[in-house]
Formats: structure tokens, sequence, C-alpha cells
């Protein structure tokens, strides 16, 4: 168990004691964070100003208390300060620091959690009437790095594309591609042929209109499919508006449900829903007059059906649909559904800048600017870290002159040759080199000496620098922290702070490579615990990098 944890729950188990006024939930939101400031210590906590106005009492009086009963306790780890206005501040000792690395090396990185409902998230969600343009690819993106970050904490996660093929847009899909494989002219709206034409191709003569709009719909998912994979974005359903709700009965049912309630009215042959009356600005159309269902009709009946198979539900939509949101909510709240357990992210607007300049349309369609156009580029790596380094609340300019640097000013590069140096020094250390010279240590020597105290001691050894020891605590207490971050962007659903740590971790492995000899055959045990931190580092930097689906290369 990391330290910071272990005094976590000390700290809970005396609070519970001496104020039995505290409720679980006050002891459960104790943080040991890491100092701002080594001046003030390693770990701190600030829960005496946070519990002083419920147990009315000076925060430096609920500080000292702590400090008293956690004194004699783990006092050859760590020594504790209390500062004004009430903070508790905790030094660690070198046995402290050696505790941390071996709990990294050896223990389960993440802590899981079981007690949180299922959760569905369901993402890009296009239509299927083209190709994935930068927007689709900024919430692919997220909303796989954000579903792998949530499971990786124990939680279940169920992930799926809503394929938008009853309306509209089908409709003006089809009569494109019918004037395409028909040769005639079509008099009605339609997308823009060059766009669908690809799609048209070496089909069978005798098509009908709806056999040959199904088959170039169908091509286009695939082609869909295919993008998404290779930026290791996949889903565990694919649920169509046509097959799932309204073949099946699910969409007269969500109907007949708003009817039932009294939320629905008919007015110039349109079928309306009462969203006024559950505080939206106006009412809505939910079947027009001509019989078909709009787009908020097929979504209200999609999202009783998640609440049929999930207790939660979290939806990443476009920025353009801000507003729309609104309906739903109310809809969902009137028949039954607790609105707290529906949320939605909105993922603001992606531009591309190449030469300085903004990249305002396709070179190749004169379109928006597709997933495969900058894939052809940067490759998924890069593509992938840079669309993760925004909140989604930003909008966000990917830069494509830096993704393709081979240098420590492209930030997924930097993090990747953090990882490869690490692996490259490990296997240096462990096998035989190219003139004969037999290797430094063994693995086995590396995974023992994280368990002893003396070994690892040689890290803080008074002949040594102060960079060199201060570089070691930096590196140790940060990877300490890998677990909060994960915990903190599960929580907050906000995958860009683990790209963040990663970069941070990243600065500070190579800053310590560079104050630390790491390979020295004239000092061995201060190689075997060096080498036992790399260790832990290549592992949580590994683990971080393939949480985010990212790879971590073992040679550049």
């Amino acid at each position: 168990m990391l330290l910071q944890k272990k005094i976590k729950e000390e700290i809970q188990i005396i609070l519970k004691s001496e104020f039995p006024e505290l409720t679980e939930e006050n002891l459960k939101a104790i943080q040991v964070d890491a100092s701002k400031s080594s001046s003030y210590g390693d770990f701190s906590t600030t829960c005496s100003l946070a519990f002083a106005k419920v147990l009315k009492k000076a925060p430096i009086l609920i500080a000292n208390q702590i400090k008293n009963n956690l004194e004699e306790k783990l006092s050859d780890i760590y020594s504790i300060e209390v500062a004004p206005p009430g903070f508790v501040n905790f030094t660690l000792t070198n046995k402290g620091f050696n505790e941390l690395v071996k709990s990294l090396n050896k223990d389960e990185l993440i802590e899981k959690n079981t007690d949180k409902a299922p959760i569905l998230i369901e993402y890009v969600s296009a239509n299927p009437t083209g190709d994935l343009h930068m927007g689709h690819g900024r919430g692919a993106v997220v909303g796989s790095a954000l579903a792998s970050i949530v499971k990786a904490t124990g939680r279940q996660v169920g992930t799926e594309f809503y394929i938008n093929d009853a309306g509209e847009q089908i409709q003006k899909l089809g009569q494109t591609a019918w004037s395409l494989y028909s040769k005639e002219p079509s008099q009605s709206d339609q997308y823009p042929p060059e766009l669908v034409e690809p799609y048209t191709k070496d089909l069978k003569e005798g098509l009908s209109f709806d056999e040959l709009t199904e088959l170039v719909k169908n091509k286009i998912l695939e082609k869909q499919k295919k993008v998404l994979s290779s930026l290791k974005v996949n889903f565990d359903r694919w649920i169509s508006e046509k097959n799932d709700l309204h073949n099946n009965g699910k969409l007269t049912g969500a109907l007949n449900k708003l009817k039932e309630a009294n939320l629905t009215y008919s007015k110039d042959e349109a079928l309306w829903f009462k969203s006024t009356d559950l505080g939206d600005e106006r009412d809505r159309v939910l079947v027009k007059s001509d019989g078909r269902a709009t787009y908020l009709a097929g979504d209200i009946a999609y999202h009783l059906n998640k609440f049929e198979r999930y207790e939660e539900a979290l939806n990443l939509w476009g920025a353009d649909h801000q507003g729309q949101e609104v309906s739903m909510q109310v809809a969902l709240k009137a028949l039954g559904n607790n609105p707290d357990k529906f949320q939605i992210l909105f993922i603001q607007f992606v531009s591309l800048v190449e030469n300085g300049q903004e990249l305002k349309m396709s070179k190749r369609q004169g379109t928006l600017i597709t997933i495969e156009e900058v894939l052809e580029k940067v490759g998924p790596d890069a593509f992938r870290f840079f669309l993760l380094l925004s909140h989604v609340n930003n909008r966000l300019a990917f830069d494509l002159d830096l993704a393709l640097r081979t240098d420590d000013q492209n930030p997924v590069f930097y993090v990747q040759y953090a990882h490869a140096r690490a692996c490259s020094i490990l296997r240096n250390a462990t096998t035989s080199q190219v003139d004969g010279e037999e290797a430094i240590c063994s693995i086995d020597e590396i995974d023992n000496a994280v368990e002893s105290e003396e070994i690892f001691n040689k890290c803080f050894d008074e002949k040594l620098s102060e960079q060199e020891i201060q570089a070691t605590k930096n590196l140790i207490l940060k990877l300490s922290f890998f677990n909060d971050e994960i915990q903190r962007s599960a929580d907050n659903l906000n995958p860009s702070g683990v790209a963040h740590y990663l970069i941070d971790l990243a600065n500070l492995f190579h800053s310590f490579y560079s104050h630390c000899r790491v390979l020295d055959y004239e000092n061995k045990t201060l190689t075997l615990a060096r080498l036992s931190l790399i260790r832990a580092f290549q592992r949580i930097l590994k683990t971080g990098l393939e949480t985010l689906l990212i790879t971590a290369p073992e040679r550049m």
C-alpha cells in the first residue's frame, strides 16, 4: 500500500475516534497530496481546514490533534509538522522513500473500486453519410481514452456508437447515390456527389432505391469502423436507430410512454412534446406531419433503452449540439429517470495548423479535413496524444508540424522516448555487452534490491550531490501519485489530466537521468538502487500510455 494511503487511513481512524460527528462522506473526502514545495515536506493534508466549520474548532487545533495521534506511528517513515492556519505536513525518511518504490514495483498500480454503478459511454455517433472528420476524431480519442481510464479503476463500462440511419440525412444520401447509380440528375437536396461517388463503384445492376441506400450506408459504416479501429477505437455495440429502435417497436413504446404521461399534443398534423411544461424554452416536434419521427424522438427512445441496461449514461457530443440536451434531460426526468445519472460532455472544435497557418479545408476533397488525412501524416500515437492535451471544454489547435518532430518539443515523442530510454537502461544492465563483458546485474537482483533498505539508502548517500538526491526524490514522489491522477481523471471525466501527468513524469525522469549516473560498474549497490527506481518508472509510464491506448515503445 502506498504511504500516502496509509497516512490517509490513519487520519480517518483518528478523526473518527476524536470527532464522531464527522460522517463517512467527510472522512472519505480526506486527501493527502504532494506538498507544493519541499520546504513544506513531501506530503500534506488540508483536512483540518476543511473540517473547521463542521467541528466548530480552529483548524490549527484539529491539525495538532492529528499530529499528536500520528507522531508515534510510523515515525521511522516520516516526521510531522503543523503549519498555520492548519496544514499538516509530512517529511519522508529514506525508509519512507524506499517503501514508496517498493510499492510502485510490487503492488497494483491502479486501485480498483467496484462500488460505482455500471456506466454506458456513447461517443462519435456520426451520421453514416460520409467520412469521419477531425471533430469526430477528437470525440473518438477522448471517448475511448475515458472509457479505458474508467475501466482501469474497476468500474463496469459499456461503449456504444449510435448509428443515425433513419432520418432525412439517410434520404439525402440515398438520393445522391441514386443520381450517381442511375445517371439521372436529382431534383432534391443531396450531398456533394464527389463525397458519395467512391461508395457507388462496382455495384451490381437492378438495385432499388432502398437497396442502394442500405448498401451505400453499410459501405460508409465499414469505412468508419476501419478508420476508428486504426485509432484503437472499438465499440462494444453499434446500435442502429432504424433496426434497434424503429423496427423493433422501441420508438413506438417511447412515444406511448410520453402520451400516457400527458406530455404530448397534436398540432398541424404533427405530434409535439410539451417540453415547456418541464422547463424547456419551447415545445419540440416528435413526429412530423409526414409521419417521420424527429431526431429527438429517436434519442428519447434510445436513452430510455440505455437506462434499461445501465444505471448511468455519459454522452460525448459535438459542440454544435449544445442546447439539444435540455429536451432530452426533461424527457428522461418526466419518465422517471434520475437526471443526475445522465451526463453530457460537449467536445469543442479542432483546428489544424500547418506552417503556422490554420487549415480550413481538405486538400483532397475540398471539405472538412478527415481523420485519414491526418493519420497518414502523423500516425495514431501522435494523433491520440495531441487530441488529449486539452480539456474537451477548450478549443484545440492541432499542430501538424509539431506532431512530426522527433525531439523533446514534441510531447508524445518526449514521453515515448522516456519509456524507450528506461527500457534501454534496464536492457543494458541485464544483458551481456558486445565486447563480451558480463551484465552488471540480473532482473532478480533488481527485484531483490528494492526489498533492501540498506541498498536503497545508497540513493541518498551523503557523498552524492544535492541535485542527485533531489532529482531522485522528485521522481519517486511523482510516481507515487499515478493512481491519484487516474482516479481523478476518471471522476472528473478528463483524460487530459493523465496526458499531462505523463509529460511531467517524463520530464522528471529525464532530469533524474541527466543528474544521476545509473550504470556504474564500480558501484553495483547504487546501480541496483537506481535500477529499481527506473523499473518502477518504466512500469508506470507503460501503464499510463497504454491506459490512453498509446504505444509504449521499447526502442526508438
